[in-house]
Parts: structure tokens; C-alpha cells; sequence
């Protein structure tokens, strides 16, 4: 299941699938990390991010002094949606989450998740314009409330879209 998600992170973090907004993009990729985090919980989740995140870093820029640092955001997005997930069964369950109509929690953690994963991005990319010179201090940090309200809205549309993909996963047994 673990290949599964990571391949799944991979085709979404595919550029042809992300919507560059100026300096920055809005992508899905961050779907399968969340879903796992849900079902399986934070180590399952840092696995899949890492190294989803891993192959498109090497893929996209090739292996960096940064690019654990690029990595990080997401294994944290991970981290949240696991442990939250674990720690409040009643709410960010499976059970919660499909059979519920809005299940809050689950929606709360998903964009709180998704405004910290954005800060730690903002860090990589505070420590990039340093240490090569790439984005000047405006870019990093002149777009940064953009940045955080992308990243809810995004962080809405994939706990959206994890609601009915749970319910199916539940009414076939895969889970």
C-alpha cells in the first residue's frame, strides 16, 4: 500500500498536474499523504511523503545540499495527520470521517497540517535564497499569506475528496 501512495504522491507532484501561481504552485500531491495518515498513521504517512517527495526532488532538481530540507514540510504534514489521527480516534476515524457529514476535526487538522507544511516550505525556501541566491527576501516572504491561504484551500479540496475515497475504500473491504 506504502508503493502504492508513493506513486500516487509521484504522478501528483508530476509538473503537467500542479498550477503554477507566480512563484508558486498549487498541487494534489500532498493526497496520498493525508489519506495515509488517516488509515495507517504518522510513520506509514512520513513514509510516504519522504519519499514521494524524495523521487520528485531528485527527479525535478537533483540531489542538493537542500533537498532534505524540501522534505521535511511534508513528513510533518505527515506527522500531524497521523498522530491526530491516532489521538482522536472518535473524530478523525474512518468510521467519523465517512459516516459524518462534515467531520470538523478531520477537516481542522487537514488545513492546520497544510498552513504548517506551507511554513516549513517557506524555511526551505528562506534557506535556499541564501544559500544560492535564488529568491530574493521579497519572494520568500512578500508571498507567504498567498502561500498559507493556497495551502487551505487545497488542504479543504483533498479532505473534500478523501471522504468519498474512504467510503469506497470501506464499502469494497479494502480497509
Amino acid at each position: 500500500m506504502n508503493a502504492a501512495m508513493i506513486a500516487v504522491y509521484v504522478v501528483l507532484s508530476l509538473p503537467f498536474l500542479t498550477i503554477p501561481v507566480g512563484g508558486i504552485k498549487i498541487t494534489f500531491e500532498h493526497f496520498p499523504v493525508v489519506l495515509c495518515g488517516v488509515l495507517f498513521g504518522p510513520v506509514e504517512a512520513m513514509i510516504v511523503g519522504g519519499i514521494g517527495e524524495f523521487i520528485n526532488q531528485i527527479t525535478s532538481f537533483g540531489f542538493t545540499p537542500t533537498t532534505l530540507l524540501w522534505i521535511l514540510p511534508i513528513m510533518v504534514r505527515g506527522l500531524i495527520v497521523g498522530l491526530c489521527a491516532k489521538c482522536f480516534k472518535k473524530h478523525m476515524g474512518l468510521k467519523a470521517i465517512v459516516q459524518r457529514k462534515v467531520p470538523v476535526v478531520f477537516f481542522v487538522v487537514c488545513i492546520v497540517s497544510g498552513i504548517i507544511s506551507s511554513l516549513f516550505n517557506t524555511l526551505a525556501l528562506y534557506v535556499d535564497s541564501k544559500l544560492f541566491g535564488y529568491y530574493t527576501f521579497a519572494m520568500v516572504f512578500g508571498a507567504l499569506a498567498v502561500r498559507i491561504l493556497l495551502s487551505a484551500v487545497t488542504s479543504i479540496v483533498i479532505a473534500v475528496a478523501i471522504k468519498p475515497i474512504l467510503h469506497a475504500f470501506r464499502h469494497e473491504n479494502f480497509i
